[in-house]
């Protein structure tokens, strides 16, 4: 079972899904012999055996406690090899261990670490005393002196090295746990002193460090610890953490003052550009050491931190480009003040010195550009908090709840809404404990800050009742933090902070104190839930609701509106917006909190997407609400068009567009919203939004047009306006808008003299004016202008005539419109296009499937191909549908259509396979069958959920080509074949090889194989006369024809008609060869020659070696040179010795730099004639 397939079946990871095949996989590593070198393949099998067992647990990085109950069956045997390991390699004739494989062993046990945290996996790791020695010697240099001039290793040969980093880190670990297990350090006896150098401890400093007396073991833990504390990541952590243990000890805390007064030596004397590793170490350090040292050290701790460490700091560059150390500072100091204010006697009724100093830089450390900062802040402010005497506590927590409103020189500006426009100023510090790490962003960083530690607070009940108004009024506002900055906002950390403020209430306070603002809570959550933009925020409502239902019972329908607002309901922004929000708008009570929250937040943002859901989802609730409410919205809105601001103006009109839908066909709010959209600015429609307004105005015109306000000189002026400011737009969406506003006004009235302007357009205007007549065309309405319908297609047609060289675009616009005008019908149910116009149109159709034209954007051609397959599919099933189909398109008409739809059927792209798969598909559906003669109607006849692009990647290369093999038996085989050679000899090799595949399977189960290939053979040889000046549809057949020779072809394939097809072929291919430039068309010629020089068969091995001699006396060096070298492959491709002669000329002559010799190309020829012919 793979890891892929568990989780799609158990999406929840509501438990240890991989446990039998993580223990399998790791059974098979842990077989492996640790004395023996895996060879090459072994060694790749290891690696894939880890890859895998670390995909796995990558997997449960979410939900990490998952592992706990199988922690005992993984930990434990990795660890005991492990021991083992460690055992042999201390014995006094130590075994060969393979370096490899225990590394691998401690790359498994790290990675298990990373996942559930060091504190996890440790109680299951070795704690036998007498592993420490041996954990001892491994990591410290050797006492026995090397015969190499190289210096002596740090470590252990078997553990040095940058490759096993992982291994050295856990035996680190190890170390540290074994340091916690009280025995006295000079038990295990007496050890070697190292080597001089070794530890890269000099003499002074050996001096500083054991100024003291220590244990032989506690001197060689602190040598063996200290070049590690300028390792980066866990090695220097885990160092530090051994290091503390070691101090912690009643037995080692006497080294405390020495490693002190080294580490502040090594600060003054090392060079401030490297010192960061060495920096985190030592913070690391100081953070785990004040919780376990004898308190009567702390004074020294703090010493060292206060008057070396923070002053080297300040106004380094280390701390202020470090977000890790800024925040281990703070996580160092934050330990030793909870240790000190624990161990205080007077229960913490006195203040002591440096508390208020440290309260504040906590405080002013909530506004760090780091968010690891600001939350290490927010925990160690809350906790020293919870050790304050409660009058203490209280002013902290007020303190922190004030960070939020700004100074008084620059408070927080806020809209009537409650909307944060400004989130005021932050006093002025020198950052995180002068450190630096000041906020990028006015007032983001403070704001988050503060929820992380007032949650923080909240969590451990340190909010009374008398400050929880205040919390949750601050909370409500950050729940809708979303600071526009030019194209983007920032805020979203601020608001998922903000959800966990408000999770931290539920979980703490009573239901009392919550239950005045408990309606305001719900409600705000749901909007936050159902209508952010991003999904991190809208899970984090979500889960901050579900906690309120589940421990405060006030939220209003809680249980029934938490069903449709769950993790998983809330994660697809489009389902939060179009399903979720409308069943929870079902109850008044979110109804009016839901609409609010889209006026005056959504349908403000910036991001047009998110306007667009919002102003849906505005018109679903308003569809569950009365009249007054519709009114009310729409007067909201209309008042909003006459702003300065674009993005306003903008969702302004989406929602509009939306909420016009709900009204009555006679309603006079139709004209009064199209009147005000006269009220919008010029400079708006100017604005970098003025795409999206444009669209959005045409779509609102096209909601409210009714017969009654067509008539309107002002609604005819603001329609011309709005449709003319689309066209005008190079955009294609507006173009799009402009039609479908067109369409929309061509049902109310008769628009005739709208065809002759755009017509007047089509044939004068810009590129943009062209593309958007075009399209204009196809959507007029022609009931009512019938008059004007064949002028229009005319217009239509004179865009695909080559003489008006129009651009693509125009084209595929023109293509498309063509379909939509001619199968429009009259009231009675007539075809309105004349039948000669249709005809045309038809064949125009026909024509656009030829359009193969590139630019450098690609093969924009298929752009037109794709929208004349469409048409062609339109086209025919309206025909299908009328009672008299055989006069508008006859038998041969309809025999064109599917041969060129089966020839783009076989070609490589996916958009016009995908269109053919469509417009077969409606053939089908209109029964053609029936109508017209069509050999093989099922080609092409796969299974579908919707004719969608979607469901169309659902289908295989292989399953599309097999269905429409049967095509090569049918009249359609020469088109067919026509699109198989553009994709075989395409250089998509992928899609060449499944139809190369595909082929040849088919045509061994054909009982007329012969006469297939014959005719496969026959068009390709066809098309390569025809169009031998078309480098692009020559060289794919020349390609397509050497891959036939090479894959379909036999030995049985030898009859002399293909053998003459073969050798025409090859004729036509090698035709003009000393004269043509094109460098891919003579290589595509040459693998031709060289798959035929191998064929059986004595007359097509001549005709290619009479071929030869022209490509190696050909002008171009570099066709010489390749000529040999393909040559002299093919020649010993299946083994076969070559004429020693004959290699010698091909591989010894320089052939792209000497003479071309006539006398050596005849030489050539002789050779290759008497071993591929005579013998």
């Amino acid at each position: 079972m793979s890891a892929e397939s568990t989780l799609e079946d158990d999406p929840t990871y509501s438990h240890f899904a991989h446990r039998e095949e993580f223990l399998k996989l790791l059974s098979e590593l842990l077989a492996r012999q640790l004395d023996i070198d895996p060879s090459a393949a072994q060694d790749a099998e290891e690696i894939k055996l880890v890859e895998a067992l670390s995909s796995i647990l990558d997997y449960y990085l979410p939900q990490p406690g998952l592992l706990d109950p199988s922690l005992g069956e993984i930990v434990p045997p990795l660890m005991n090899a492990l021991a083992s390991a460690v055992t042999i390699l201390t014995k006094e004739q130590p075994g060969t261990l393979s370096r490899k494989r225990l590394g691998r062993l401690g790359k498994v046990v790290n990675w298990i670490i990373k996942v559930r945290g060091w504190k996890s996996i440790v109680p299951y790791f070795p704690s036998t005393i007498t592993l420490l020695p041996a954990l001892v010697q491994i990591l410290s240099p050797s006492s026995v002196p090397s015969s190499s001039s190289s210096p002596p290793s740090l470590q252990h040969p078997l553990v040095s090295g940058e490759d096993v980093w992982e291994l050295r880190a856990v035996i680190l670990l190890w170390l540290s746990l074994l340091l916690t297990v009280p025995f006295d350090l000079s038990a295990l006896g007496e050890s070697s002193a190292p080597l001089p150098g070794a530890t890269q401890v000099d003499l002074s400093a050996f001096k500083v460090l054991f100024s003291n007396t220590v244990s032989d073991t506690a001197r060689d833990i602190t040598l063996l610890t200290l070049p590690l504390l300028h390792r980066p990541g866990k090695e220097g952590s885990y160092a530090a953490l051994a290091l503390a243990r070691l101090f912690a000890r009643s037995d080692g805390v006497i080294g405390l003052s020495g490693f002190l007064s080294w580490a502040g030596k090594e600060l003054e004397e090392g060079e401030r550009e490297s010192e960061a590793n060495f920096v985190a170490s030592l913070l690391e350090f100081l953070a785990v050491l004040p919780a376990s040292v004898p308190h009567q050290h702390l004074t020294d701790i703090q010493l060292f931190t206060d008057s070396i460490l923070l002053p080297h700091l300040r106004g380094s560059r280390t701390a202020a480009s470090s977000g890790l150390v800024r925040k281990l500072a703070v996580k160092a100091k934050g330990r030793w003040w909870l240790a000190v204010l624990s161990n205080q006697k007077d229960g913490g009724r006195s203040l002591l010195d440096g508390l208020e100093d440290q309260l504040g830089d906590l405080l002013g450390s909530l506004s760090d550009k780091d968010t690891i900062v600001r939350y290490s802040s927010a925990k160690y402010l809350a906790r020293m908090t919870a050790l304050l005497p409660d009058s203490l506590g209280q002013q902290m927590v007020d303190a922190t709840i004030q960070c939020f409103s700004g100074t008084d020189e620059e408070p927080v500006v806020e809209t009537a809404y409650g909307v944060v426009v400004d989130p005021g100023g932050t006093d002025a510090t020198e950052g995180t404990m002068g450190l630096g790490g000041l906020e990028l962003t006015r007032g983001e960083a403070r704001w988050h800050g503060c929820c992380l530690a007032i949650a923080e607070m909240a969590r451990r009940a340190l909010i009374r009742v008398q400050a929880v108004q205040q919390v949750v009024q601050w909370a409500l506002k950050a729940l809708m933090f979303d600071l526009r900055k030019a194209g983007h906002s920032v805020g979203a950390n601020v608001r998922d902070a903000a959800a966990y403020l408000v999770w931290s209430l539920s979980r703490a306070c009573t239901p009392a104190a919550i239950q005045p603002y408990a309606e305001e809570l719900a409600t705000r959550l749901i909007c936050v839930a159902c209508f952010d933009r991003e999904v991190g925020v809208r899970r984090a409502a979500s889960a901050a609701f579900q906690e309120g239902v589940g421990r405060l019972a006030l939220y209003p329908e809680g249980i029934e509106v938490l069903r449709h607002t769950d993790f998983y309901s809330v994660s697809v922004r489009r389902m939060a917006f179009r399903d979720a929000a409308p069943q929870v708008a079902r109850h008044e009570v979110y109804r009016r909190a839901m609409i609010n929250h889209l006026h005056e937040v959504t349908i403000r943002h910036w991001d047009a997407a998110v306007q667009t859901l919002a102003s849906e989802a505005l018109r679903e609730m308003l569809g569950l609400s009365d009249s007054r409410a519709l009114i009310t919205s729409i007067r909201r809105e209309l008042e909003v068009l006459s702003h300065l601001d674009a993005i306003s103006v903008r969702g302004a009109v989406f929602a509009l567009a939306q909420i016009c839908l709900l009204l009555r066909a006679n309603d006079v709010l139709r004209e009064e919203i199209v009147t005000t959209i006269s009220k919008i600015r010029p400079a708006v429609l100017v604005s970098s939004q003025a795409s999206d307004i444009l669209q959005g105005i045409a779509s609102l015109i096209k909601g409210c047009l009714s017969p009654d306000c067509c008539d309107s000189a002002t609604i005819r002026h603001i329609y011309l306006k709005f449709r003319d400011g689309n066209i005008r737009r190079k955009e294609p969406e507006c173009h799009f808008a402009a039609a479908s506003l067109v369409a929309r006004y061509s049902e109310l009235r008769d628009v005739s003299d709208e065809v002759h302007t755009f017509l007047a357009l089509l044939a004068s205007g810009t590129a943009a004016q062209r593309q958007a007549s075009a399209l204009c065309l196809g959507a007029v309405s022609y009931r009512l202008s019938a008059s004007s319908l064949p002028a229009a297609l005319e217009g239509l047609l004179r865009q695909l005539e080559p003489s008006q060289k129009a651009d693509v675009e125009t084209r595929r616009s023109a293509v498309s419109a063509l379909a939509r005008v001619c199968c429009q019908v009259s009231i009675d149910s007539q075809r309105l296009t004349p039948l000669k116009l249709f005809q045309r149109s038809h064949a125009a159709c026909i024509s656009a499937l030829s359009d193969y034209a590139t630019d450098q954007r690609g093969d924009v051609g298929s752009w037109v191909r794709v929208a004349g397959i469409a048409s062609l599919g339109q086209l025919m099933s309206f025909v299908g549908s009328l009672p008299d189909p055989l006069h508008l398109v006859d038998q041969e008409s309809f025999d064109l259509t599917i041969a060129c739809l089966a020839k783009q059927g076989a070609e490589k792209l996916e958009p016009v396979r995908a269109e053919v798969w469509r417009s077969v598909h409606k053939l089908r559906v209109a029964n053609a069958a029936y109508t017209w003669q069509w050999d093989a109607p099922n080609v092409w006849d796969l299974p579908m959920h919707d004719l969608s692009d979607e469901s169309f990647r659902y289908i295989r290369l292989d399953e599309w080509y097999l269905s429409a093999m049967p095509l090569l038996a049918t009249k359609y085989r020469s088109s067919f074949v026509f699109g198989l050679l553009q994709s075989i000899g395409s250089q998509m090799t992928t899609t060449a090889d499944i139809i190369l595949q595909i082929l040849d399977g088919y045509l061994q189960t054909h009982r007329d194989r012969e006469g297939i290939l014959r005719g496969i053979l026959q068009d390709i040889e066809r098309e390569m006369t025809e169009n031998f000046t078309s480098n692009r549809i020559f060289i794919p057949a020349t390609v397509a024809a050497g891959k036939l020779l090479t894959t379909v072809f036999n030995a049985n394939d030898s009859s002399s008609e293909l053998t003459a097809t073969v050798s025409n072929i090859l004729i036509t291919a090698s035709k003009g060869l000393a004269t043509i430039k094109s460098v891919d068309r003579i290589t595509a010629v040459m693998s031709l020659v060289m798959v035929t020089i191998k064929r059986p068969g004595p007359q097509l091995r001549k005709q290619a070696i009479t071929i030869i001699p022209r490509l190696l006396s050909h002008r171009f060096p570099r066709v010489r040179s390749l000529t040999a070298e393909k040559l002299y492959l093919a020649l010993t491709e299946d083994g076969d010795d070559v004429d020693p002669e004959l290699e010698d000329l091909l591989l010894g002559v320089a052939w792209a730099t000497e003479d071309v010799d006539e006398d050596r190309l005849k030489m050539v020829s002789d050779l290759l004639y008497q071993q591929l012919v005579q013998a």
